[in-house]
């Protein structure tokens, strides 16, 4: 289906980043989107509309003032949760699946496609493609540059008239081009009450509809540490060997930053895009102004927010009581520290087995 008719389309921008949540850079990507629309070869047949900050009843009142045919929603999603909207003072309000859905299904005679560029939000897709031809979604977290160049290659493509199912490739590709290992993380959805019909990008951007292929796909994993426990990091990578041959995870960590590129960029990503985060705790950690209120801060919100699995893992003694993380399981067994363990090895198995369970249960 392509937006080639006479009359002008409308697309509806909605973002919404409450005050309690991580800051995302909404602004750039309602400004990169209009730019290509801009200079759109059919940029007569589209106007975008934006409501930032956005509030549940100013979904409605949106819908009802602008009779958009594209919704685009961006901002955070929770996963079974639902979408991260705004309260009357600015703060986390979820709207689930069915909601929204119910809602759309109001409208489904104008609206033609639902674009939902925020984490975990397949659940919400799954539900709106009941009643909309056709619903994009995240299989999983994505990062701030993977959703704004997949929303610039989608839009790229509307405004040159291409059909949805090709603008949603193209945005795909524009991940990939843009060196951002995130290309599997949108999924198109087609009108269905199955959801048999599934689209998903593969290597080569061919339609690849198996669902059970995505359940299985590795897991990002994202390792903050001190670089003053390399020597701990290394021991520790290689035990995740296993886990990594099997396809079960994909670790990530700063050291694999290639000369050039722009490291703080490259680790927001990709902590904005992992599933699960390992907090490698020691002395040095808990006195780094980056690991601990940069990375470390930014995992807690993603947990917080139900977007992340969080698992802190002491390597060495350090006062770690009563800090943001120490709510929260750690690992090895008894919060015992790795150096303390009488074989090495041993403790960093225990830990091993524990993102193993952790992994699975995901």
């Amino acid at each position: 289906m392509s937006f080639s008719s006479g009359h002008r389309q409308s697309i509806l921008f909605l973002a919404a980043n409450p005050k309690d949540t991580t800051r995302l850079r909404l602004d750039q990507e309602l400004r990169d989107i209009g730019e290509g629309l801009q200079r759109a070869q059919k940029r007569d047949q589209f106007k975008l509309e934006q409501r930032l900050a956005v509030r549940p009843r100013d979904i409605q009142r949106a819908m009802l003032d602008i009779s958009p045919q594209i919704i685009h929603f961006s901002g955070h999603g929770a996963g079974e949760q639902g979408l991260v909207f705004e309260d009357e003072i600015g703060n986390t309000k979820l709207v689930d699946g069915e909601a929204l859905a119910g809602l759309f299904e109001l409208f489904a005679d104008q609206i033609r496609c639902v674009v939902l560029n925020g984490c975990y939000s397949e659940v919400q897709a799954k539900a709106i493609a009941n009643h909309i031809d056709y619903v994009i979604g995240m299989n999983q977290a994505i990062g701030d540059r993977a959703a704004i160049e997949f929303a610039v290659g989608f839009y790229d493509a509307i405004g040159a008239g291409r059909p949805i199912e090709f603008a949603y490739k193209l945005g795909c590709a524009a991940i990939r081009m843009a060196g951002i290992a995130e290309h599997l993380t949108p999924v198109l959805l087609k009108k269905s009450t199955s959801f048999d019909a599934t689209v998903q990008p593969t290597s080569d951007i061919v339609v690849q509809p198996p669902v059970e292929q995505l359940q299985n796909a590795p897991i990002d994993v994202f390792i903050s540490y001190s670089h003053k426990d390399d020597d701990l990091l290394s021991e520790f990578v290689t035990h995740l060997a296993n886990l990594r041959r099997q396809g079960k995870i994909t670790a990530w960590y700063d050291r694999a930053i290639e000369a050039g590129e722009e490291w703080e960029a490259q680790i927001k990503g990709r902590l904005e895009s992992a599933r699960i985060i390992l907090l490698l705790i020691s002395p040095p950690f808990m006195g780094s102004d980056y690991c601990y209120d940069i990375e470390m801060q930014g995992a807690i919100a993603r947990h917080n927010q139900g977007t992340a699995r969080v698992i802190p893992i002491i390597l060495r003694p350090c006062d770690w009581k009563d800090s943001p993380f120490s709510k929260l399981q750690v690992l090895p067994k008894d919060a015992k520290p790795v150096t303390q363990w009488s074989d090495r090895d041993a403790a960093f198995l225990n830990v091993v087995e524990g993102i193993r369970k952790a992994v699975n249960s995901l």
